[in-house]
């Protein structure tokens, strides 16, 4: 089969930043009559390694997973806030710029939550606190499981800069978690605006995900890691099942990883002393993502001048 050059093409992406609430905005953009977000929140396609290979069965999958009447197209990865592979894909496939809307958090509080989210799911079995005192903050290293790299996600001057120098301010718009929370229609309706379609005199109510503890966490990672592909037993099938049949295996794993039985969990208390040198290594690049947006982030509190 030969290879296609032509990817859709969305209109827009939510890159991040992760654990700043992008399943809340990509939910609550969907629920507008003239925008379709993707039906899979993270596709992990344009900076899919593979993305080069891509044939026809992948290229359908990524358009049908968009609903093909309706004006305005996107997609949230969290990982594209990160990866240079992604602007030099979209750059190199994108004649006009999409648009790109990120969601940003007080970095204190993402930090917090991206630890919680890995506790609960049996990936992390340090205390915050030590976490916190022992993060080398190194540089950003490219993952392909559950990323560790607390601090780096939160630098958020770092990774807009690269967008901006690339598809320039016109085409990036920036909310914060905090704002959606407290504002909610008229962040969405902000959004409206920058994607060209109608403003909304309501909006539905759409919880925010929770930070759950899942239950059997080995035997999940155990599924969720034969689904992509991670495991060693699964290099093996492809001599001897076909392609559609691996493919429809892993969809149906995923369909038992996301509806995976998980509790309520309990969020690890961060001492004032920590959250103290958390603030500190963030101010550096908050001040100067203040200063480069003209946007003072008054929302975040351990911030404010």
């Amino acid at each position: 089969m030969g290879k296609i050059k032509e990817h859709f093409k969305p209109n827009f992406f939510i890159p991040g930043a992760a654990k700043s609430g992008t399943t809340s905005l990509h939910e609550l953009l969907n629920t507008h009559p003239d925008i379709s977000m993707s039906k899979e929140k993270e596709p992990v396609y344009w900076n899919n390694k593979l993305f080069n290979e891509f044939e026809n069965l992948e290229i359908s999958r990524y358009l049908n997973l968009f609903e093909q009447d309706v004006k305005i197209k996107g997609e949230s990865t969290t990982s594209y806030m990160y990866y240079d592979n992604f602007i030099k894909n979209v750059r190199d496939n994108f004649q006009q710029s999409p648009k790109f809307i990120f969601i940003l958090r007080n970095p204190v509080d993402r930090y917090i939550s991206h630890f919680n989210w890995l506790k609960g799911l049996g990936q992390e079995k340090r205390k915050i606190n030590e976490v916190i005192e022992k993060e080398k903050y190194l540089d950003f290293e490219e993952y392909d499981d559950y990323p560790k790299q607390y601090y780096q996600f939160g630098l958020y001057n770092k990774w807009i800069s690269r967008f901006i120098e690339n598809f320039g301010k016109e085409s990036i718009k920036i909310v914060t978690f905090e704002k959606l929370v407290s504002e909610r229609l008229n962040i969405l309706n902000s959004c409206y605006e920058f994607l060209g379609v109608s403003k909304m005199q309501s909006v539905k109510f759409i919880k925010s995900n929770k930070t759950n503890k899942v239950i059997f966490p080995s035997m999940y990672h155990f599924l969720r890691k034969s689904s992509i592909g991670k495991m060693k037993y699964t290099g093996i099938g492809k001599y001897f099942l076909p392609k559609k049949i691996r493919t429809k295996i892993k969809r149906l794993i995923k369909i038992v990883i996301k509806n995976w039985i998980s509790i309520e969990s309990k969020k690890e208390i961060v001492s004032e002393k920590h959250r103290k040198i958390l603030r500190d290594k963030y101010y550096e690049d908050v001040m100067a993502l203040k200063n480069k947006l003209n946007y003072d982030f008054p929302e975040w509190e351990d911030f404010k001048n």
